[in-house]
């Protein structure tokens, strides 16, 4: 099986790292004092250095669980032994259904559906493999042995062009492995659905009383067709609400001991043009030289992996951050996905959609600061695509002239109205959350023209939403009626909602000076912020809401959204250590499923300076996913990808206009650098400590804008490039920078 990388020798490759860390640090001493606007960074070998970090398999892999699994943000491939042969499992990101909800909610409209797979069928009893999924290249090698031989393979999915490219190498007793396809139904993996008049009365007492009298019995999508067109075998599979989906292959022979197989699956809604796009795109693979399809696909990840490098002395850590670096290349990109509830390997199940009150936030947190804003930018763009529907997903409908609305389970097309689940009636919170991704969209590019067209329009309606619940209470005071925190229920002046309105106000007002924009609501924002009730607190930190405090099993950090991502209540401000220390310490006393609490635990943790707090969730997080590194079922992502925004607090923070370095570094990490996080302002910044000191900080300022620089670094002086530097307190810089200047601080304190 794979092994397990995140248990397993914790510090025995650590000496590699090391020699990387000292090469850096080499360089950043090596300066001279010239005042060139561009410092040349010491060249990374990144085929060498990620090559630790790859994942290897020391035997066969028999489940999803334990499988390697590529991807190019719209499909995917997973490989795993099943019985005699190699099950080549198959994805799409947006193979969905496009009924109303006369089905019933998401689930059952507009559900998920899974592919199907592809087998190698060997000739002989597999025994055993050796495998190896080479990140850097994006590429699975291996072989399989039998009793009557063994099979070479090369696979991956090729990182631009939709397909999915295999090749083997049989020796003579394999000769005759053949593929085999295998079809899954389009039908959804939630349980449930009526079937009788009976049914639907119990479907309507979940879900919604008006179910009732307007759900439809399950009309069951057409059976998949195998066709053929030419030498390409097909599966198309038609929807009876419109669209198709279809994976197209061709086996192709060069001789008795070389084949390769090329796959692709396409999607298409409401036009039946999947199976035309699938078959060109085979047909382009296989017109292609094979060395140059090969050497497109590394281009693109070659490029991927440098925008940003972390070094940590902690050797099975850090390999499981690089693996997520990874997996965000193969299951999230501009103009193709966002990151769903399953990312791109969907095994089926009750989860078959995004879901948008923890798992689509959260398991974008990590890609700003790794400078990946091209894998975290279709979150934006889908949300402004979709702008008419968020309108119509309002309820009441006459709030709709000024509203928008997110429900907690959509499609990618985000229709869902706000009623058509009604046990998540007063969850309102969703939209605004989700934009709190955008605005980081925003702040860490600084791209007026994206905060003008699409974000303030989105953001404005979605606050607009909690306008129409607000409620002024006989001493003053705003707050808000009873309102659903994510898991738990509904509150009164939920922290979940008050935080979340108290932020998007602070956001509308900060836009609206940004954009020179003189707003109607202007007043009434500021009034939130002078007027809006106090987060309810109590000896547990803070509280669910007035009426409930914080329980002891709360998987979904929710209630502490002003602590970490929001940042309304920190370190910084008089009085707060106590609400922040008891708020973080309940969590993390959380009992069960470590990895989706730790998602959320680690960074609250790494914002209020607990670092070996934070560092005990990386591993428990760690400890928690599967053997592959993914976790549950089906599986749900953002455990997984989320593990690198942890590290990243760690190491850098950003929040009122300062940098911070190294904010919450363990005692046990003596030995850290970094290259090229990005932060709000849109500044790229690197650093290297050691020995426990910081002794180097670089800062490239994209956008011109004011730069506030906290750290523990001694005597700062610069050595490279130009800027103004003056001391606001101990340990707290103004640096001014024009726009594009770089500079290098060295610490003299030696």
């Amino acid at each position: 099986m794979l092994v397990n990388y995140f248990k397993k020798n914790r510090d025995e490759l650590y000496s590699y790292k090391f020699v990387i860390l000292i090469i850096v640090t080499c360089f950043l001493y090596n300066c001279d004092s010239s005042n060139k606007q561009t410092i040349n960074k010491q060249e990374i070998n990144w085929g060498e250095y990620l090559r630790p970090n790859d994942m290897v398999w020391d035997s066969m892999p028999q489940k999803w669980k334990e499988a390697p699994h590529l991807g190019n943000a719209s499909i995917g491939s997973m490989l795993y032994q099943e019985g005699k042969s190699i099950k080549l499992q198959l994805f799409h990101a947006n193979t969905n259904d496009h009924r109303d909800n006369t089905f019933g909610w998401t689930a059952y409209s507009r559900t998920r559906f899974e592919i199907g797979s592809l087998n190698l069928n060997t000739v002989g009893n597999i025994l055993d493999g050796e495998w190896r999924l080479d990140i850097w290249n994006a590429e699975l090698n291996g072989i399989v042995k039998t009793d009557l031989g063994e099979i070479r393979f090369r696979h991956y999915v090729h990182a631009e062009d939709m397909v999915i490219v295999t090749e083997i190498w049989p020796t003579k007793g394999e000769s005759k492995a053949n593929w085999s396809w295998h079809s899954k139904k389009a039908e959804t993996g939630r349980k449930g659905y009526p079937r009788n008049p009976e049914e639907i009365k119990e479907f309507a007492k979940t879900y919604g009383e008006h179910y009732e009298k307007t759900l439809k019995i399950h009309e069951p999508n057409p059976e998949g067709i195998q066709k053929k067109h030419e030498e390409i075998e097909l599966w198309e599979q038609n929807l009876s609400y419109g669209g198709q989906y279809t994976t197209a292959w061709t086996d192709l022979r060069t001789d008795d001991t070389k084949r390769t197989l090329y796959v692709s699956i396409a999607n298409s809604y409401p036009e039946n043009t999947a199976t035309s796009d699938a078959v060109a795109s085979v047909q382009k693979a296989k017109k292609s030289n094979l060395k140059d399809l090969t050497k497109s696909h590394r281009k693109w990840w070659h490029n991927y992996y440098p925008q940003s490098f972390i070094s940590i002395p902690d050797a099975a850590l850090e390999k499981l951050y690089w693996n997520q670096i990874y997996r965000y290349g193969s299951t999230a990109r501009q103009g193709r996905s966002i990151v769903n509830t399953s990312g791109l390997w969907f095994q089926g199940g009750n989860w078959p959609y995004i879901t948008n009150d923890y798992n689509t936030q959260s398991s974008h947190w990590a890609l700003p600061a790794a400078n990946r804003l091209e894998q975290s930018g279709e979150l934006l763009d889908a949300l402004h695509r979709a702008q008419e529907t968020l309108v119509k997903n309002v309820r009441p409908v006459e709030w709709q002239d000024d509203a928008a609305f997110l429900a907690l389970s959509t499609a990618p097309d985000m229709i869902g109205p706000r009623d058509q689940d009604m046990r998540y009636w007063n969850l309102v919170g969703c939209l605004p959350w989700v934009l709190h991704n955008c605005w980081w969209q925003y702040k860490y590019s600084m791209d007026e023209e994206m905060l003008r067209d699409k974000l303030f329009p989105l953001l404005r309606r979605s606050i607009n939403l909690y306008f129409k619940m607000l409620e002024e209470r006989e001493d003053g005071r705003l707050g808000l009626p009873p309102t659903y925190n994510p898991e738990t229920g509904t509150h009164q002046n939920n922290n979940f909602d008050l935080a979340l309105f108290k932020w998007g106000c602070k956001a509308l007002l900060e836009s609206c000076k940004r954009l020179e924009m003189d707003d109607p609501l202007i007043p009434k924002w500021k009034a939130v912020l002078e007027k809006l009730v106090d987060y309810p607190k109590d000896e547990y930190g803070f509280r669910l809401g007035t009426d409930a405090s914080s329980p002891i099993d709360h998987r979904h950090g929710s209630h502490l959204l002003m602590i970490y991502p929001l940042y309304l209540v920190n370190i910084d401000q008089p009085n707060t250590k106590e609400v922040l220390n008891a708020s973080v310490e309940r969590f993390f006393a959380t009992p069960g499923l470590p990895a989706m609490v730790m998602t959320h635990a680690v960074p609250l943790a790494a914002v209020i300076g607990r670092s070996d707090l934070a560092l005990e969730g990386l591993r428990k997080q760690a400890d928690d996913l599967y053997p592959n590194g993914l976790w549950y079922y089906p599986p749900c992502i953002e455990a997984t990808l989320s593990f690198a925004n942890g590290v990243q607090t760690m190491l850098i923070q950003d929040w009122e206009n300062t940098i911070r370095i190294f904010p919450a570094i363990p005692d046990e990490w003596k030995n850290v650098s970094f290259q090229n996080l990005r932060t709000q302002g849109a500044f790229l910044v690197d650093a290297t400590r050691e020995d426990g000191k910081t002794i180097s900080i670089g800062i490239k300022s994209l956008a011109g804008e004011p730069c506030y620089l906290k750290s523990d670094i001694v005597n700062p002086m610069v050595v490279k490039g130009q800027a103004e530097m003056k001391v606001l307190e101990e340990g707290l810089w103004e640096i001014k920078m024009k726009k594009n200047a770089e500079i290098l601080l060295v610490s003299k304190a030696n």
